[in-house]
């Protein structure tokens, strides 16, 4: 199945603004449910050890695969257009998941668009034409866990695009704060099959509301793993 640039965007577009505690958007029913479910299924299937060289990110409960590569934006001082993880690629391309590729494929042809879009629908004090867009496949284990935070300074836009292949583990979804130190505003974006969360990160004292998240810990309940797509555009310098 081919996917539909204008449907893809047009989810994005009527998609609600909700301000509490931070401004965010949540689209649901992003992909068409054929494409998905295909999808979704083979995330689950993908043998991460065996085919993909790890990101270096996160802690050991998690495995990220890298599609662009933000290791080479990083070594070279930020400032490199949108660059691909050659290896991760080539092993996406030569067996890997069919469906995952073209995925990736779509974000990647379609990236200014996107990009255009949400700078239309959330406001970020750091809009610029030349970023970083780097995408990803993560996978969490039972454990893993990331205390609260804001996003770094360069980061444009954070969108995350939970993955499963049903609901069993809709309650490891990110949880949303109004500061850092108490459940001030605490909010759930449950973790649904289909569903992208979108924000504009922002730090304490700048010039909108900080945008604290974390994902508690994964308990012995999670089934499988928590699979997401990861998704930044980051700021060049």
């Amino acid at each position: 199945m081919t996917l539909n640039k204008n449907n893809f965007l047009d989810k994005i577009k009527k998609a609600t603004i909700h301000n509490e505690p931070f401004e965010h958007l949540v689209v649901d029913n992003l992909l068409p449910g054929d494409f998905y479910n295909k999808l979704s299924e083979d995330f689950s299937n993908e043998d991460f050890h065996s085919r993909y060289t790890r990101g270096k990110y996160g802690r050991g409960e998690r495995f990220g695969v890298d599609i662009t590569d933000y290791d080479t934006w990083y070594g070279t001082g930020k400032n490199i257009p949108t660059t691909i993880h050659q290896s991760n690629y080539d092993s996406l391309s030569n067996g890997g998941s069919k469906n995952i590729k073209s995925f990736f494929d779509f974000l990647l042809e379609n990236e200014e668009a996107l990009y255009s879009t949400l700078c239309s629908k959330l406001q970020t004090a750091k809009s610029q034409d030349d970023y970083f867009f780097h995408i990803n496949m993560t996978k969490d284990h039972v454990g893993y866990e990331i205390e609260k935070h804001t996003d770094c300074e360069e980061n444009i836009f954070t969108i995350l695009f939970y993955a499963p292949e049903n609901e069993d583990n809709k309650e490891f979804g990110l949880h949303i704060y109004e500061d850092a130190t108490t459940e001030a505003g605490a909010k759930s974006v449950d973790f649904m099959p289909n569903r992208m969360l979108v924000f504009a990160p922002c730090e304490e004292n700048k010039d909108k509301t900080p945008t604290w998240h974390e994902v508690k810990r994964l308990s012995d309940e999670l089934v499988g793993t928590r699979n997401t797509f990861q998704i930044f555009f980051y700021k060049n310098r």
